[in-house]
């Protein structure tokens, strides 16, 4: 479910996807309300990820070595869902 941007405060999750026009800005674990001026996915973390494959922006900030594995390739997506 997309929730549309202006200062969203939401706690639905369990995953959630933040980005605006240009880049992803977060992808995390909902853990109580989160107040956001960008658009906001939420939904299982898979669904979370294929979704920040589906619109193809980059990150706000490079990944670190901790969090560079944190987006499959598509077709791993793809592979994962059909299983």
């Amino acid at each position: 479910m997309i929730i549309e941007p202006n200062w969203t405060v939401s706690d639905q999750g369990p995953w959630q996807l933040i980005y605006n026009d240009q880049q992803i800005i977060s992808l995390h674990e909902a853990q109580g309300a989160t107040s956001t001026q960008g658009k906001l996915f939420v939904g299982t973390e898979a669904e979370c990820r294929a979704e920040a494959i589906r619109i193809g922006l980059p990150w706000a900030a490079e990944p670190t070595d901790a969090s560079a594995e944190i987006l499959p390739e598509p077709d791993q997506v793809l592979t994962s869902m059909e299983n």
